[in-house]
């Protein structure tokens, strides 16, 4: 790639870096999925292990924080640029080689991310925690736990507020009752709300 055709985005809003950012190649590759929800980013590195094995997929959330139109992940800082039309991450490093300094540019690309559906679809995201949660009601908790479900296709009591509520939601399609799976990171999830619930 020709680092003269990476041209900065001027002036970014929070949400234009909501994506799907990949890093790396075989078996050193991650995708860095930020999703934009509520005012907030959210940020988590998908990647394969391996383990027993065996491949396993992992998540891992990241700290995520923007200010003056860039985010600063880990310790490190990113830039909005693009290339060639294609949206994605730009980061700095500089090295001292030989008493010169060494700067090198990271262009990292853009791809789709599938943002779940949804009011709070960082419920189904990241691992969330209690001091995040503090600041939704009872009523909002109860949305986003049942919001998970509802992703699921989960079918609602008739009647009930959880399903006069999802039944207007256009991406909600009730298929099933029975026992759903859910990711690790909607089980803790759920666990964490439920018990902020009854607190």
């Amino acid at each position: 790639m020709n680092l003269s055709e990476i041209k900065k985005i001027i002036n970014p809003k929070m949400m234009d870096y909501e994506g799907s950012y990949h890093f790396g190649e075989s078996e050193g590759e991650s995708n860095l999925e930020i999703i934009f929800s509520n005012g907030k980013l959210y940020a988590r590195t998908e990647y394969v292990d391996w383990e027993n094995n065996t491949w396993v997929g992992k998540s891992d959330r990241r700290s995520v924080e923007y200010s003056n139109y860039k985010i600063v992940i880990e310790k490190t800082e990113y830039e909005l640029s693009s290339s060639d039309n294609e949206k994605g991450l730009v980061s700095h490093y500089y090295e001292s080689v030989e008493q010169n300094i060494q700067h090198d540019i990271q262009f990292n690309p853009n791809t789709n991310i599938e943002r779940p559906e949804g009011k709070y679809p960082e419920a189904s995201f990241v691992k969330l925690t209690s001091k995040e949660l503090s600041e939704l009601s009872i009523s909002e908790l109860k949305i986003m736990r049942n919001e998970i479900f509802a992703r699921k296709g989960y079918i609602f009591k008739a009647g009930g507020k959880m399903n006069n509520y999802f039944s207007k939601k256009e991406w909600y399609k009730p298929i099933r009752k029975d026992v759903i799976e859910f990711s690790d990171i909607e089980k803790h999830n759920i666990e964490l709300i439920l018990k902020l619930e009854k607190s």
